[in-house]
């Protein structure tokens, strides 16, 4: 059987490029990579992104390095820049596994690679089954912690739940975990939507209670009238977000909840000022490291 070998791709960034550098290679189609954060160098992260020999000629690669070079304002001439070797396709998920490890998650989720065993003294944890075919999301980044973080202190039994930008599956699973009665789900990329679909049915043996929809947030809810929900999730880029404020305030019930993370520090205040404009209160604001959560509630009676 033909084997599939894979290029892997290491440069170092500035910790705060993080979420550029997901949001290009989002964009582009690329779901395999990690970030590593470095012991001697907190301000400084390793980036990892896998790509298939067979798709990545000499000059698809030395075009994606000017893509990232110009994303991160830096002098690609300097080839130790980029770091490229060969992993054999035996090889490829051993290393891919090495990045990931159960992961604490608040005072009551444990998010649990999908080949590991559980450990006894986490048998009290609300676990999260994860499969990392595509990265599109763990607990292990700030902004995917924070949301969960805020979502163990709400109340979610019986609620209609909408996640948006599902990516994994992660908030999905966590809020089915938590009680909800229905999750909507959507994502603008059918790997997505296929690895939310995955994981729920990794934690739950079938996907009853889900529903998830393939396009735009904005596209989605006009299309197919999404509406009265209880709580909506939104851990995506504070620039995709601020156009989507509206609708969610739309889609929301009296007395519904938004939480959004994926923003900055620097962009919380631009987003509190759009909310407060489309009649959304400010209920909390939680942050770690340099990202931010903020919760928001949809008034019976806004002024």
């Amino acid at each position: 059987m033909e084997t599939k070998d894979w290029y892997k791709l290491t440069f170092l960034i500035e910790s705060n490029s993080e979420e550029i550098i997901i949001w290009k290679l989002n964009k582009l189609g690329i779901f395999s990579f990690s970030f590593e954060y470095l012991i001697k160098n907190e301000n400084k992260k390793e980036v990892n992104i896998w790509l298939p020999i067979d798709d990545w000629s000499e000059s698809s690669r030395s075009g994606f390095e000017k893509i990232i070079s110009k994303l991160l304002n830096i002098n690609a001439t300097d080839n130790q820049i980029f770091e490229w070797s060969i992993i054999k396709e035996e090889d490829w998920l051993t290393s891919w596994k090495k990045y990931w490890a159960p992961e604490l998650v608040g005072n009551h989720f444990l998010i649990l690679p999908c080949w590991m065993n559980l450990n006894e003294k986490f048998k009290d944890k609300k676990i999260i089954k994860i499969d990392p075919g595509a990265a599109f999301g763990t607990g292990s980044h700030p902004s995917t912690y924070l949301c969960l973080e805020k979502m163990e202190y709400s109340f979610f039994s019986d609620k209609k739940i909408l996640d948006i930008g599902s990516g994994s599956g992660i908030l999905s699973v966590a809020a089915r975990l938590l009680g909800a009665k229905e999750v909507y789900a959507v994502d603008n990329d059918y790997l997505a939507i296929n690895s939310t679909k995955s994981n729920f049915q990794l934690n739950f043996g079938d996907l009853n209670n889900l529903n998830t929809y393939l396009g735009s947030f904005n596209e989605v809810i006009l299309k197919n009238q999404l509406t009265q929900f209880d709580f909506v999730l939104c851990n995506i880029l504070a620039e995709v977000i601020k156009g989507m404020i509206s609708n969610i305030y739309k889609c929301l019930r009296n007395n519904g909840e938004v939480i959004f993370s994926g923003i900055l520090t620097s962009q919380k205040d631009e987003i509190i000022k759009i909310l407060i404009k489309n009649d959304l209160k400010l209920l909390d604001v939680t942050t770690k490291k340099d990202w931010a959560c903020i919760s928001a509630q949809k008034a019976s009676n806004p002024t």
